[in-house]
């Protein structure tokens, strides 16, 4: 076997081209029937084990579940009925995650895997940068991540997280454009039975993150007339369920994003000011790719490493060259199907013939 794959374990090809698509992580697709030992040699352990359950009952699960008890050095990331769940080590228990999350995000809190802004951004940026990170994880202010899209947001607000008091709580990730236009106060505080037609009682966002961080990411798509009463619960760190009058205090960190200019939707009263200075006691403004292309021949190394090939002096040259207006994300797809193209001509390094830009 290849150094550096990963075992896939399900019966859907598709889904795995998928999680390979994400993660950039050469994949060996099994399916649920599969020979466990003759998956994993101990000489050459996967560095981890990704696992579809959408065609597997409970008993296969299980099953499953015991046979990799007997290689508990390999982590293992399932995927059970829309929900994510890692462990490093099968004794140490399921440890689920909740809110939106994908492949990349499981492998990268698991294996290590070099994030998509994992960049060594230069000079005085970086030392603020760096220095903010800081002081989000330690206090419990409020904090705004402004950026383009693609410039590591998310992975920012996972950082502060990983290196606040409240790591090995939950971290939920949601975004307001995703919202239900009509259920949007329902998403957030959860609702209680007999509400509204259809309501049998739910859990908000701010119930799943209490205890750990909550990160509403996109936050200018807020309505406006939602916007006052977000204010309060902030203000008052309580909130009320569709349906209640009860008080409910919470106990999360709070972190907001978008890619909008925020500034200019409050001159224009789109965005309520009072909310804006609330949730931006701590503000992080993340630059554009293109105000850092020192950086990018870093990035196109690390990304080609998780690819598990190497990225020529030419083929940066090549990149450097480019504009980049979808900043890193758009950087990694590029290098990623580089990739691609140079093991399919049986190379183990990215030449600029390899790279095609998508714009």
């Amino acid at each position: 076997m290849e150094k550096g794959y990963a075992v896939f374990i399900s019966g859907d090809s598709a889904s795995c081209r998928h999680c390979q698509e994400e993660t950039g992580i050469s994949l060996r697709r099994v399916n649920k029937n599969f020979k466990i030992q003759n998956v994993f040699s101990l000489k050459d352990n996967p560095l981890c084990c990704f696992i579809d359950f959408a065609d597997c009952n409970q008993i296969e699960l299980m099953n499953i579940v015991d046979h990799l008890g007997h290689y508990s050095s390999v982590p293992v990331i399932l995927y059970v009925n829309g929900k994510f769940c890692s462990v490093r080590n099968m004794s140490q228990g399921f440890s689920w995650y909740k809110g939106r999350v994908g492949w990349n995000t499981i492998a990268s809190s698991v294996i290590g895997k070099p994030s998509l802004a994992s960049v060594p951004k230069s000079n005085s940026w970086r030392l603020d940068f760096e220095s903010k990170l800081e002081l989000a994880a330690c206090g419990n202010e409020n904090v705004l991540i402004l950026g383009p899209s693609g410039a590591g947001k998310t992975w920012t607000a996972e950082e502060i997280h990983k290196k606040s008091s409240r790591k090995n709580s939950t971290f939920v990730n949601a975004s307001a454009a995703e919202f239900n236009s009509g259920l949007i106060e329902s998403q957030l505080f959860g609702s209680v039975k007999g509400a509204y037609t259809g309501a049998c009682g739910t859990k908000g966002l701010f119930e799943e993150a209490d205890g750990g961080t909550l990160l509403i990411d996109e936050v200018a798509e807020l309505p406006y007339t939602l916007q006052s009463k977000l204010l309060r619960v902030i203000e008052r760190r309580t909130y009320c369920k569709v349906g209640s009058t009860k008080e409910i205090p919470f106990d999360c960190k709070l972190i907001f994003a978008t890619n909008a200019d925020i500034k200019t939707l409050v001159a224009k009263k789109k965005f309520r000011q009072d909310l804006y200075y609330r949730i931006s006691q701590l503000k992080i403004e993340l630059p554009s790719l293109s105000s850092h292309k020192e950086d990018v021949g870093h990035l196109a190394r690390e990304f080609a490493l998780c690819c598990g090939v190497s990225c020529s002096e030419a083929a940066q040259e090549k990149l450097e060259s480019k504009a980049w207006p979808g900043n890193v994300r758009q950087l990694r797809n590029t290098v990623e199907l580089a990739s691609t193209s140079c093991k399919v001509h049986g190379r183990t390094e990215i030449l600029p013939e390899d790279i095609l830009f998508v714009d």
